[in-house]
C-alpha cells in the first residue's frame, strides 16, 4: 500500500513560510516509520516553494534526516491550496486514531531483536562479564566536571541496568532512563525506566523536560541511528546538552567493534560528528576518548597507552589472556578508544 503525506501541519508544525523553524511531531513520526518498516510505500509531498518558486528541497531532505523520517520518494509542486477534495484523503487527526495496517513484513511468528530479552542484559551484564565497579562514577563525576557542570535533570537513552543512572543520582542529577530490554526496570533502584525500542517507538517522556541526554554504548546497536539522535534532542530543554558516547571504528575495526554481536553501525569521529549536526544539535564536539581514568587526570601519559596499542598483546574478552584483571583493563582500553560527542539544543534551530 502506497502513503502519501503533507509535511507542514502533519510531520511538524506549520510555520507558514518559515520552513527552517518548523519543529517535528515525533509520535506522528513514529506512526510514519512504522508503516515503512511493515513493508508500505511512502511518499512526501510538499508545497513548500509553490507560490515563491524558493528550491526548499535542501533544506527539507536535510529536516527529514535530523528528525529520522523514513520515507521512499519526496515530491514538490503540491498546489497552494486552503482546502484539498480528495477520495482518499484523510485528515492527520483521523488518521491518528486509527490503528496501523498490517503490511507485506508482518510475521506473528517473526521474534523481536534479541535487544528486546531480558536475557540479554542478564549475558551482558553478569557479574563475571560486567562485575561493578567505580567507572561509571568516576565518569559520570569527570561529565559534571567538563561538561555538564552543574546537576540537573539527566535521561539516558539505553540505560541497561542502571549503573549510570545510580552515578549521576550519586552526583545530585534527578535522573530517568529508557532501554530497550524488558528487564531494565527491574535493574534500576534510583530512577524510573520505561521500556521503549527508540529506532520505533516515540519518546517515553515529554518532550523538552531534560537538561541533559546521556548515551553510552548504544547508537552503534542501532540500524537508524538517527532515531535515538532525534530522541536526544527532542527530549532536551533549549540550551540542554546531550554526551553520547560509542566506540572508534577507526580503534576497532580489526576485531573488537563485534565483541557483541549486535553491534551493527560504526562511526568515527566525523561522522558522528556529521550525525550530531543534521539531527540539529549546535555546537557539536566529537573526541576520541580513553576510558582509563589515570589519563584524565594525567593526560600527559596517552603516550604510553598509545604505545601498548601498537603491541600485540591479547586481552580479555576478545582473546583468552592470562593477565590480572588491571593489566587487562590497561591493554584493552589502550586499544579499544571511545568517541564523546557532546552537542547542544538551541532553541530555533533545526
Amino acid at each position: 500500500m502506497t502513503y502519501c503525506f503533507d509535511i507542514d501541519g502533519v510531520l511538524c508544525n506549520n510555520t507558514h513560510g518559515r520552513y527552517e523553524l518548523a519543529e517535528p511531531y515525533q509520535q506522528v513520526i513514529a506512526r510514519v516509520n512504522a508503516l515503512y518498516e511493515l513493508g508500505h510505500r511512502v511518499i512526501l509531498f510538499t508545497a513548500r516553494g509553490t507560490t515563491t518558486g524558493i528550491n526548499w528541497r535542501e533544506l527539507t531532505e536535510q529536516q527529514m534526516r535530523a528528525w529520522g523520517v523514513q520515507y521512499h520518494q519526496l515530491f514538490f509542486g503540491k498546489p497552494e491550496a486552503d482546502i484539498y477534495v480528495d477520495d482518499r484523503a484523510m485528515g492527520p487527526v483521523t488518521w491518528g486514531e486509527i490503528g496501523l495496517p498490517a503490511g507485506p513484513l508482518d510475521d506473528p511468528g517473526r521474534q523481536e531483536s534479541v535487544l528486546h530479552e531480558a536475557r540479554y542484559l542478564e549475558v551482558t551484564y553478569s557479574p563475571e562479564r560486567a562485575p561493578k565497579g567505580t567507572y561509571p562514577h568516576l565518569l559520570a563525576a569527570l561529565l559534571l566536571e567538563t561538561v555538564y557542570k552543574k546537576p540537573g535533570r539527566l535521561l539516558d537513552l539505553g540505560c541497561g541496568r542502571g549503573d549510570h543512572l545510580e552515578a549521576f543520582a550519586g552526583l545530585g542529577f534527578e535522573v530517568a532512563g529508557v532501554d530497550i530490554s524488558a528487564g531494565a526496570p527491574e535493574l534500576s533502584r534510583v530512577a524510573t525506566v520505561k521500556v521503549a525500542d527508540l529506532e520505533k517507538d516515540p519518546l517515553p517522556f515529554p518532550a523538552a523536560s531534560f537538561d541533559f541526554v546521556f548515551s553510552k554504548s548504544v547508537i552503534e546497536h542501532m540500524r537508524h541511528p538517527s532515531q535515538l539522535l532525534a530522541k536526544a534532542r527532542e527530549a532536551l530543554k533549549s540550551g540542554g546538552i546531550a554526551v553520547i558516547m560509542t566506540p572508534s571504528w577507526a580503534h576497532t575495526y580489526w576485531g573488537p567493534f563485534y565483541i557483541d554481536h549486535t553491534h551493527v553501525t560504526p562511526f568515527t569521529a566525523p561522522s558522528l560528528l556529521d550525525a550530531m549536526t543534521i539531527s540539529g544539535f549546535e555546537s557539536s564536539e566529537v573526541s576520541h576518548f580513553y576510558q582509563l581514568p589515570f589519563l584524565w587526570r594525567y593526560p600527559f601519559l596517552r603516550p604510553l597507552s598509545r604505545l601498548i596499542a601498537t603491541l600485540p598483546l591479547p586481552y580479555r574478552p576478545y582473546k583468552p589472556a592470562p593477565w590480572p584483571e588491571g593489566l587487562n583493563k590497561l591493554i584493552r582500553f589502550s586499544k579499544e578508544v571511545m568517541l564523546l560527542a557532546v552537542g547542544r539544543r538551541i532553541e530555533g534551530k533545526v
